[in-house]
């Protein structure tokens, strides 16, 4: 059913006003603003806008006429037009609610979130129509209201549309609302057959954090939560203080070692690659959290990679896990305050009790890399002095600066492309290239020139791989993770790297 000529001009008139409005928006010029007067003279509030602006080009008179041409609509005012439609909705005169609203939004500015509003008030007084061409409309006009968006999406939902909700649902997204129960009904919603196309990121990003919140539920109260506080007191915990002494020695025996360091990341792949860590999410829940992770990782879709080489890839990470000598893992101070990883961090403590029981190896914690380059910039009293250094990293200079920086005989660099946040043109032009192509490349490049060889690796989940190899091939193995970014100057974890960002490394 198509849209009443009625609402056909109604929305004709709300895209003019906002075409007037954009026009004063570009500056006070003077043809701009007569053009929006032409075009939205209707409204009182632009009129006030145009006015005011008239007056600071030093045309009073001007002013002074649109004013005067404001005082000569007829009407009540915007908000006392909002406020009847709002009572008449709730009596259920909606005939009376739809009328007031549109003319409160030929008044103001127009807002998506009152389009949304007018769209269930159509709908539900009977005119599908009118209520399709509406929020086809609202895409076009601005709002803040995220809270009221996400109201009239559930509004629209309950009255069996749930195609019309995805728009303010979307809106609402787009503008950073994140409400936790909004978020989950977002993802509920996107988990549904038959809805409008949604923007890809938008529907990997809300999809994927509405899956995290229903994993962290269902993980809420998990015993491992408990045992990962009692293995900071255990023999085996390797702490922040005790770490470069471990490393410290490991690098003096000349022996294959690996210490590799497992985060929010690699947990929430694991819950991907392991039907049984994802508590009661459907496959398409977790699709959304592999999706989100992998296109961050490498800017490809997850689902269009070849399933046997992501089995294969899932088998060699449990293989670095089981084979590391050195795990990082959650800290408890970490499962305290997350709220959107908590239940993929509890899936990888699971998984990673399955693959090494806790009296098999020595744990550490993941995010430790950050402690001890706060302490020990690039890693100096470890690295300085050394004959040889590999680096596995996304910057072509880091081994030559960090040798150059230490004094380190001799260096090899292994350059990989990096994850999508660091933004480069580089990262622009090689999406898509890191798995399986230079992934394979890699693994059959690393050389270990002699036995206890040191290798620096910043390849993320890859890394871990990478790391395993390393060791395999008679070397040591440390993944240093985004350190090798910051190093370089680039802040890729936020708040977690602003210490680190302090150290960095230069040419000169």
């Amino acid at each position: 059913m198509p849209a009443s000529p009625a609402t056909a001009d109604f929305l004709n008139n709300l895209l003019a006003i906002e075409a007037a409005w954009a026009a004063l928006d570009a500056g006070p010029d003077r043809a701009g603003i007569d053009a929006a007067i032409a075009l939205g003279g209707h409204g009182t509030q632009l009129l006030i806008r145009a006015a005011a602006m008239l007056d600071d080009l030093g045309d009073a008179a001007a002013a002074r006429a649109v004013l005067e041409r404001g005082l000569a609509l007829d009407g009540p005012t915007a908000p006392l037009q909002l406020a009847l439609a709002r009572q008449l909705q709730a009596m259920g005169d909606l005939d009376g609610a739809a009328r007031w609203l549109r003319g409160a939004m030929l008044r103001a500015r127009p807002d998506a979130r009152l389009l949304a509003a007018l769209a269930a008030i159509e709908l539900e007084a009977g005119r599908p129509g009118c209520a399709e061409a509406i929020v086809a409309a609202a895409r076009g006009f601005r709002t803040d209201d995220g809270p009221g968006l996400a109201e009239e999406g559930r509004r629209l939902r309950a009255l069996g549309r749930p195609d019309l909700a995805v728009t303010p649902f979307v809106l609402a997204f787009a503008r950073g609302y994140r409400d936790p129960a909004f978020v989950a009904d977002f993802g509920a919603l996107l988990a549904l057959d038959g809805l409008p196309a949604v923007d890809a990121e938008v529907q990997r990003a809300a999809g994927a954090m509405a899956a995290h919140l229903r994993l962290s539920a269902a993980y809420r109260g998990d015993p491992l939560v408990e045992a990962a506080r009692v293995r900071e007191h255990s023999a085996e915990w390797v702490g922040p203080d005790a770490l470069a002494g471990e490393l410290g020695r490991a690098i003096a025996r000349r022996r294959p070692y690996s210490w590799i360091r497992l985060g929010d990341g690699e947990a929430r792949m694991l819950v991907w690659l392991h039907r049984d860590l994802r508590a009661s999410l459907s496959d398409g829940e977790a699709d959304f959290i592999g999706r989100h992770i992998w296109r961050n990782w490498f800017g490809q879709e997850l689902l269009a990679v070849d399933p046997a080489r992501l089995a294969a890839l899932s088998a060699q990470l449990d293989a670095a896990i089981a084979n590391a000598d050195l795990l990082g893992l959650t800290s408890p101070f970490r499962f305290d305050a997350e709220r959107e990883h908590f239940g993929s961090l509890v899936a990888l403590e699971h998984h990673a009790a399955r693959i090494v029981p806790l009296g098999r190896r020595r744990p550490s914690e993941a995010g430790a890399n950050t402690i001890l380059n706060e302490r020990d910039p690039f890693f100096a009293s470890l690295l300085t002095g050394l004959d040889f250094l590999g680096v596995i990293a996304p910057h072509a200079d880091l081994a030559t600066l960090l040798g150059r920086r230490l004094g380190i005989a001799r260096t090899v660099s292994h350059l990989i492309p990096g994850e999508s946040r660091l933004g480069r043109p580089q990262e622009a032009a090689d999406r898509g290239t890191h798995f399986p192509a230079v992934f394979d490349r890699i693994m059959a490049e690393i050389e270990v020139p002699y036995e206890g060889a040191v290798f620096l690796v910043a390849g993320g989940l890859l890394g871990k791989v990478y790391c395993d190899r390393i060791k395999r091939l008679g070397g040591i193995a440390l993944d240093i993770g985004a350190m090798a970014d910051a190093w370089m100057g680039h802040n890729t974890r936020g708040i977690v790297l602003e210490v680190s960002m302090r150290h960095r490394l230069t040419a000169g």
